[in-house]
């Protein structure tokens, strides 16, 4: 099996909460532990920025969902926060790309990393001045290089229709997927399970939920006139449940599942993964992720807070290829707190931890 598309090493400068950081040894699957606010979704948005871009056009329009998910209660702008405040430019390296984004001035400003903070690209920090006509952004992806505004980039993160024809003319890599840490919208989870129909897979996702709930028969989507409606098949109801009526569980358990194959030879991005799904079902779970990672020949990245989580992760693992299952824990350095260091465990070290009481949360 070709695994070149596999993120096998990652170097960042200036992404979020990292000045420096530089990852090796990344495998099949790669659970992330650690405290909060320690940079694991993060790291997860660098992955997805990396692995979603073919070109700086389509950097773009990454950067763009990561911003407008994260920022998604914020209706009136978004504000551009993926570069470390008071810098300028952002850098990524592994083993299947180069992207440097940088944001420039055609006049040296004194105040440029604060003016880059307030920056909004709304039409009202225009008149009021906020927004320097000289600031632009200057792409590079692998070979390919691309120069623009930051008004108009601006625009793009914001999503104005002055850049309809940028948006609808890019293309992202596909195989490519982002779980988040809440219920799954099921718009998103109707376009994640379109694929399962595509692929002719129902009657092993039924399996997959006759083994999470023996209660469970089926899932069936009932389409309506405007969107399509998931709902559940029980064994001692003659009709159909609403899927939402389920738990959020339920519904995460469905998304991950089904995700995995929507990101067949691609990337599968899951952020805290235990989040709705009950701890006696963390085993079956990561068995499920492992054994169709194989066959999906899918790479995933997997943030979580639970130890349960972690010790489950352990016992699966133990039981597959571990040389292809790592565990990333990040912390800080004793000596500067902002200083973030990732190290990276197979499952024999993390019994060992585990063993001696140590927390590798």
């Amino acid at each position: 099996m070709i695994h070149d598309h596999f993120i096998n090493q990652i170097e960042m400068y200036n992404f979020r909460c990292f000045d420096y950081l530089k990852v090796e040894n990344l495998k099949r699957v790669n659970l992330l532990g650690g405290d909060n606010n320690i940079g694991k979704s993060g790291f997860l948005e660098a992955l997805e920025a990396v692995t979603k871009t073919k070109n700086p056009s389509s950097l773009l329009i990454a950067l763009r969902d990561i911003i407008n998910r994260r920022q998604a209660y914020n209706a009136q702008f978004s504000e551009f926060d993926v570069i470390r405040y008071g810098e300028e430019n952002l850098k990524f390296e592994t083993n299947t790309i180069s992207i440097n984004f940088q944001i420039k001035s055609d006049e040296k400003l004194s105040n440029f990393g604060e003016q880059l903070s307030i920056f909004d690209g709304s039409d009202q920090n225009k008149e009021n001045g906020e927004i320097d006509e000289n600031l632009f952004v200057e792409i590079k992806v692998n070979n390919e290089y691309e120069k623009i505004s930051y008004s108009k980039f601006m625009n793009i993160i914001s999503r104005k229709g002055v850049t309809s024809f940028l948006l609808r003319n890019t293309r992202l890599n596909e195989n490519v997927d982002f779980i988040n840490s809440t219920i799954i919208d099921e718009r998103k989870l109707a376009s994640i399970y379109g694929y399962i129909v595509d692929m002719g897979m129902m009657d092993i996702i039924n399996t997959f939920l006759k083994e999470f709930d023996p209660r469970i028969e089926s899932l069936i989507i009932r389409p309506t006139e405007t969107y399509s409606v998931f709902k559940i098949k029980l064994k001692d109801r003659k009709e159909p449940v609403l899927l939402s009526s389920m738990g959020g569980g339920l519904n995460r358990y469905i998304a991950i599942v089904c995700a995995i194959w929507k990101s067949k030879d691609g990337q599968l991005l899951i952020d805290e993964v235990e989040n709705g799904i009950h701890y006696t079902k963390y085993e079956k779970l990561w068995e499920i992720i492992f054994e169709e990672s194989i066959k999906a020949n899918c790479q995933i990245f997997i943030t979580t807070h639970s130890k349960e989580c972690i010790e489950a992760f352990t016992r699966a693992a133990e039981r597959y290829d571990n040389e292809n299952i790592k565990y990333l824990n990040f912390s800080r350095t004793v000596d500067n707190s902002d200083k973030i260091v990732v190290t990276v465990l197979d499952s024999v070290g993390l019994e060992n931890n585990f063993e001696l009481g140590l927390d590798i949360r």
